[in-house]
Formats: structure tokens, C-alpha cells, sequence
């Protein structure tokens, strides 16, 4: 669920615009475009995705990430808050391929640039948590080390298309697919270790019924 709700840009062809990818993805919901509402819908539904997750997992990671599965859930719900923010303020238009409408004051892009920071750190912040939490159980592992770069993969991912307007226009949106085709694995991962909570339950489950 969570790979198809945020991954709506795979409908580009909707938008009609060959070029339509060049930009930041979020262009394909900005007020002037075809289908906008599609788009804002499908990032919609992934924040609300994302609230359940962070919901069942603020318990179901205590056995993978111990203390820190508050935190980790805290961090995800707070990519659903940007998400959806992102949705409420869309942009006005898809300004990579409209410098006219780039060029004008809006105070609509900067809550939209606010709402895509919010949500770029809290990213961040939630691998490098789960790095944390798997450090306090197991020390430095190689699956602990392996979130570590994991992280810092996916904070250059995005530093990198912030700049890219400027420093390699046009390659934002190729930049963005990797970034967010990479959280949305992530997420579905967290989704796949809530099962873990089952599976202390079925023990706690067997062990009561071995008793009687």
C-alpha cells in the first residue's frame, strides 16, 4: 500500500507534458496542472497510510528498536503531517516549466517549501532512529551500519534536489524518483517488522496455552 499511494508520479503520462518529470515532482499536483487533483490525492492517502504505521508501530517496533519505537513513530508521523501539508498547499504552478510564475511572490510556495522540509528531515531523522535503536540492542552491526548509509544516502538525495535547479536543472525529478521509490521501501519495511509484535503475541499466546 504504501509503495503504490506514494509513488502516484508513475501516472505522469496523466499530466500530457513530455517534460512533465524534468521538475520536482510535486509539480504534478501544482494548481495549473491536468489531473493535479490525482496526484494530491495519491499523497494524501499515503500520509494517512503513513499515520496508521507510525500508530501500530509505536509498540510493535519495541521489540526491533526497544525505547526508540516512540521516536521512530513520531518521526514517521510527522512525514505524514509535511505529506499531507503538501497536498493543502500544492503549488501554484509547475514553476521548472514556467519562469514567469517562478519568478512571482507567492506565499503559497513557501508554505509548500516549509511543508517539503518538514518532511525531507523527518525522513532522515526516522532511518537514522532506527539506526540508533538497533545500535542500543545489538552495538555497531552491520545491518546497523548499513541503515547508517542508508540515511546518509537518502539526506544527499535530497540536498542534492534542492540545488539542482541550480546547479543541474532539469534533473530534480530523476533525483526525487530514486528518493522517493528508496523512503517508500523503507516504509513498507517498517510496515513488514510490525509483524514482530504478532509474533511475541503468538509466543506469549502458546506459552499460556502450553499451561493450561
Amino acid at each position: 500500500m504504501t509503495v503504490v499511494t506514494y509513488n502516484s508520479w508513475l501516472a505522469w503520462g496523466l499530466n500530457g507534458d513530455p517534460q512533465a518529470l524534468s521538475g520536482y515532482l510535486s509539480e504534478l499536483a501544482a494548481q495549473d496542472q491536468p489531473y493535479q487533483w490525482f496526484f494530491r490525492l495519491g499523497d494524501l492517502a499515503a500520509a494517512v497510510v503513513f499515520v496508521v504505521i507510525a500508530t501500530l508501530g509505536r509498540h510493535g517496533w519495541s521489540r526491533w528498536l526497544g525505547g526508540r519505537a516512540p521516536h521512530v513513530a513520531v518521526a514517521l508521523a510527522l512525514v505524514a503531517v509535511g505529506t499531507a501539508l503538501d497536498t493543502l498547499f500544492n503549488l501554484p504552478c509547475a514553476e521548472s516549466r514556467d519562469p514567469v510564475c517562478a519568478g512571482t511572490p507567492s506565499v503559497i510556495r513557501h508554505l509548500h517549501e516549509a511543508a517539503s522540509v518538514l518532511v525531507s528531515v523527518a525522513l532522515v531523522a526516522m532511518i537514522a532512529l532506527v539506526a540508533l535503536g538497533m545500535f542500543e540492542r545489538d552495538g555497531w552491526t552491520g545491518r546497523v551500519w548499513a541503515v547508517v548509509g542508508f540515511a546518509v544516502v537518502v539526506g544527499a538525495l535530497l540536498l542534492f534536489s534542492a540545488a539542482a535547479p541550480a546547479l543541474a536543472p532539469g534533473t530534480q525529478g530523476a533525483v526525487q524518483i530514486i528518493q522517493v521509490v528508496a523512503c517508500s521501501a523503507w516504509i513498507a519495511l517498517l510496515a513488514w517488522r510490525l509483524e514482530d509484535k504478532g509474533e511475541d503475541q503468538k509466543e506469549g499466546n502458546g506459552r499460556r496455552s502450553a499451561n493450561h
